[in-house]
């Protein structure tokens, strides 16, 4: 049970009968002066950090005891039962307490305490006396306890955590490390870093953390230990890393902090050669955007980003086949509709090695907006981003499994991204080449690489990008965008683009014995 601190004053008005509950010569006026002292500290308690909690007592021959797994729980301290011996051990943060049944004897860390009166076992529970009990408790500076005026229980603090415990899950190519919190954490807050010594160290301003919970968590590699600092203002997790990360991203939800590691590729050298060895560029899939029943984005004049982009894909493959000598598979060469989910396992099928999905764009609150950007799958950071993605990501209703698709959240969209982390530095230096080449033969503004979650992307196993090559919302770019031969300066960037990514991943693995 739990109460505030309003009421603490009262729980001072105790009944100093404290004879009747244990067997010592004491005086009472150092007896009245102890429990004041007590008292006066306990009104001091910060609600905000501490919870204040009542014990039961119990009569035992004429003794009041508490329950050693009651007085647990209230202070959320983990309890270990050794069966060979029958010992109970409390584990507070820094304080291990051990105790035997029918002793006197309390150990605390190593230092040995007498009650007086033993602790009673029943097979089942330790009791124990209570007021031996409270002055171990204050000798030893751990959480105040004191008897209520009621004489029928106690009153304790516990922290009030707010970090409460730690969850390691290895996923494809990458590991997750979510961190349970009973309240949501901004990332402004947050502070993390790898040391040399392997340790992912976390601050969390505001942080009150459980620590036993946090460091007996169940562990899978790359993660071997957890370590915890508390201080006033913050707290700090580390945790010690078996094998080196490339990287990591944090992500914040209500009720936890998520750390996401990905593989590092130094650790998997001899893997990735090998990989890379049959990932030679002899495949590209070209993805027109839209079709069929989906017209996409609505242009001045009827203009359909359907037909623009098909347009834009078949220029590009007759480009790449006439003068690459690579294979083109097309997701769709006519006026079709093709699920997203689809899209994808043709260019898995296939065995193709890059996945160019291509859009054009539409603001229709906004229609002096124009320009062209290349996206990644990764969580949108803008707001312009994440719409465009909303857009795109739209097309799914249309289709007769639409509820199937999975949720892209960040936490999910981060998964993904994971999954496909293997070619994210390849998909980088795509998107950068493109934009770079568009850059050169168009007019319109260079609005840069970004990212956000398109379902098209999710699942494609190679590089991939999409690009949205101009506004269909803009007058100017619609009319552009309605001409064949611009549609042909996009399509000659985004080889030219492809020409120099081939040059730059293909080349070396040729050349690596």
């Amino acid at each position: 049970m739990e109460t505030g601190i309003g009421t603490s004053v009262g729980y001072c008005f105790l009944k100093f009968r404290l004879g009747k509950f244990y067997r010592m010569k004491s005086d009472n006026s150092g007896q009245k002066i102890a429990i004041l002292t007590v008292c006066f500290l306990f009104s001091l308690i910060n609600s905000q950090t501490d919870l204040i909690s009542k014990v039961r007592l119990y009569d035992i021959n004429g003794t009041k005891y508490i329950s050693a797994l009651e007085y647990a729980k209230t202070q959320n301290v983990n309890t270990i039962f050794y069966d060979d011996k029958e010992k109970l051990e409390f584990r507070y943060q820094n304080v291990k307490m051990l105790l035997s049944p029918h002793s006197s004897f309390i150990r605390v860390n190593e230092n040995i305490y007498h009650m007086y009166l033993p602790v009673v076992y029943d097979g089942n529970d330790f009791y124990i006396p209570v007021i031996p009990f409270l002055e171990i408790l204050n000798k030893t500076k751990l959480p105040n306890a004191l008897v209520d005026s009621s004489e029928e229980f106690i009153i304790t603090t516990a922290p009030r955590y707010n970090v409460n415990n730690v969850s390691v899950t290895n996923k494809i190519n990458g590991t997750v490390i979510k961190i349970n919190t009973s309240q949501k954490f901004s990332k402004d807050v947050l502070a993390a870093s790898i040391t040399r010594g392997g340790w992912l160290n976390l601050t969390i301003a505001g942080a009150i953390v459980d620590s036993i919970n946090l460091v007996e968590s169940p562990l899978e590699n790359p993660v071997v230990r957890i370590r915890t600092i508390q201080s006033k203002e913050s707290a700090q997790i580390s945790f010690l890393l078996k094998s080196k990360v490339d990287d990591f991203e944090i992500e914040t939800e209500a009720n936890h902090i998520s750390i996401f590691l990905r593989t590092a590729l130094a650790e998997n050298a001899n893997k990735i050669k090998e990989m890379r060895r049959r990932w030679l560029l002899d495949t590209i899939v070209i993805d027109a955007g839209h079709g069929g029943k989906d017209s996409g984005a609505l242009g001045r004049g009827g203009l359909q980003e359907k037909t623009v982009t098909l347009d834009i894909s078949k220029k590009l493959g007759k480009l790449i086949q006439a003068n690459m000598g690579i294979k083109v598979i097309y997701t769709r060469d006519e006026d079709v509709f093709v699920p997203l989910w689809k899209r994808t396992k043709i260019a898995n099928d296939s065995g193709g090695k890059v996945f160019i999905s291509i859009h054009v764009n539409s603001a229709p609150g906004n229609q002096s907006v124009r320009g062209f950007e290349t996206y990644l799958l990764r969580p949108g950071k803008t707001k312009d981003a994440i719409e465009v993605a909303q857009r795109e990501n739209e097309v799914i209703a249309l289709e007769e499994q639409y509820h199937n698709y999975p949720d892209l959240s960040n936490d999910k969209l981060i998964l993904y991204t994971m999954a496909q982390s293997a070619f994210m530095k390849e998909s980088e230096f795509l998107a950068a080449e493109i934009q770079k080449e568009l850059d050169k033969v168009l007019t319109s503004p260079n609005r840069g690489v970004k990212q956000s979650g398109f379902h098209v992307l999710v699942g494609a196993s190679m590089p991939n990008v999409l690009i949205e090559a101009g506004f269909l919302s803009n007058k100017n770019e619609t009319k552009l965008l309605g001409q064949s031969r611009y549609r042909q300066k996009i399509a000659q960037a985004v080889f030219s683009a492809l020409v120099n990514f081939k040059d730059k991943y293909e080349n070396p693995l040729l050349s690596d014995n």
